[in-house]
């Protein structure tokens, strides 16, 4: 894993002046890290909420293969009420089902991102939400999940905070679900969703697998040492500036003031596994900056003992642009595989 520029980053696993060299400090310190995330970029999540959950199964099956249900939660805070449908598709009559969560950009089962009759063929479930449903993609707050909560502050949540509280939501959901193998979730996003995946899995440590899907800046590529055609915070914020808190627009222009960067955020999934994808057209998401920032996470595994850290946090890159490809639903399901049968293996 090669640094072609100098991206000039800092070593992060330092405490105090103190090198973290063994779990018990990594431990004290991941949970400062986490708190700096949310402070510094993506705003502080709001508390959690008790949905009402409805449950609808659909008369399609795909030839009576699986058992497909709409899921709707129902929140209700300050006055206000706002429901979220999902949709979870099973495998009929099987047990201990390992299930990808999917917060997805299309809406719709299945779509252009989510090969779903490929994905029960090949022995996972699918949970799938539609990330609009959850909050617009937009600058009002007032609106979907976001206008049941008061949004004060310089480090107020930001829309990627909201999409991942609903996501660690539902691993709530799939954990009553004795169809499913709630040891074995994935969680899977998209660009945007790519980056609220990996949020929501750094802080959330019930997911066993992580896909970061093409998520680049401000998601799994390294924010320092951009090259031509790298997207930037001042590129993402000028765009999306609603995605993150507002402190975050600081470091515009000013990536070397970080006191992080983003192979941190990857590094407090361990010891669970991540796989982040890219694509060789993708310039804009830096597949360099990505590649690197896996490298760069893989100490926080071997203070687990991982001694095949390699093993547990993977880059990858295939030809094409931007886009949650079956391509990549295949490497992601494979690796899923590889996971659950090691892990068996134990």
């Amino acid at each position: 894993m090669s640094n072609k520029i100098d991206r000039n980053i800092p070593d992060f696993f330092v405490s105090n002046g103190e090198k973290i060299n063994t779990l018990e400090k990594w431990e004290k310190h991941r949970e400062y890290l986490k708190d700096l995330f949310l402070k510094e970029e993506y705003g502080y999540l709001p508390k959690k909420l008790t949905p009402q959950i409805r449950v609808e199964e659909n008369e399609i099956n795909f030839a009576d293969k699986v058992k497909w249900e709409s899921v709707y939660f129902t929140f209700e805070n300050n006055g206000k009420s706002h429901t979220v449908k999902t949709d979870l598709v099973l495998p009929r009559d099987k047990k201990n089902v390992p299930v990808f969560l999917h917060i997805s950009i299309p809406d719709g089962v299945p779509n252009r991102y989510m090969p779903t009759e490929e994905i029960i063929d090949t022995g996972f479930g699918v949970m799938s939400v539609y990330y609009e449903e959850i909050t617009k993609d937009n600058n009002d707050f007032s609106d979907g999940l976001c206008g049941l909560f008061e949004r004060e502050g310089e480090n107020a949540f930001g829309k990627i905070s909201i999409w991942a509280y609903f996501a660690s939501i539902c691993m709530d959901y799939l954990c009553t679900r004795t169809e499913v193998d709630k040891d074995n979730v994935a969680v899977i996003g998209h660009s945007r969703l790519g980056k609220t995946a990996l949020l929501c899995s750094a802080l959330d440590g019930r997911f066993k697998l992580t896909c970061v899907n093409e998520s680049g800046c401000s998601g799994a590529a390294v924010s320092r040492g951009k090259a031509k055609g790298n997207e930037t915070i001042k590129d993402i914020i000028g765009t999306f500036p609603y995605w993150f808190c507002d402190e975050y627009k600081k470091y515009i222009d000013n990536e070397n003031e970080l006191p992080f960067d983003q192979h941190m955020l990857i590094s407090l999934v361990a010891p669970k596994y991540v796989i982040v994808g890219g694509a060789v057209k993708d310039v804009w998401a830096d597949n360099e900056g990505q590649h690197l920032a896996c490298a760069l996470a893989v100490p926080a595994w071997e203070l687990y003992s991982k001694g095949s850290a390699n093993k547990c946090i993977n880059y990858y890159e295939r030809q094409g642009s931007h886009f949650l490809s079956r391509t990549d639903w295949i490497i992601y399901m494979e690796g899923f595989k590889e996971i659950i049968k090691n892990e068996l293996k134990k």
